[in-house]
């Protein structure tokens, strides 16, 4: 399993935007081939957001990045100075001979 995290800025007083933003996005993850789950930062106090996902494979995770980090940047051209940032992970997870996501879950 890959993860691909992306870390965008849109100063204070924003939440309500990164709001708007992550649901946009979060739809278009969950069409995407590979697709296994989202997990969402918000730090309000200086405006940051992260958007954490997860991918069945390392080219799931990049082909998602080619579609979704363009319309981000788009979208955040005309409100943040900053430049979005993704980086991509391999997930380990010991409890993997259940499933990344069981040790995530409580039953």
């Amino acid at each position: 399993m890959y993860a691909r995290l992306v870390v965008f800025t849109l100063g204070d007083g924003k939440r309500l935007l990164a709001e708007k933003i992550t649901k946009e996005f979060d739809k278009v993850s969950r069409t995407l081939r590979g697709f296994r789950g989202n997990v969402y930062f918000f730090d309000d106090r200086v405006g940051e957001y992260r958007a954490l996902n997860y991918w069945d494979t390392k080219s799931d995770a990049e082909d998602a990045n080619e579609v979704m980090f363009p319309k981000l940047e788009n979208e955040l051209s005309n409100i943040s100075e900053k430049k979005p940032v993704v980086k991509m992970f391999e997930v380990y997870d010991p409890a993997d001979s259940q499933g990344v996501m069981f040790s995530h879950m409580k039953i």
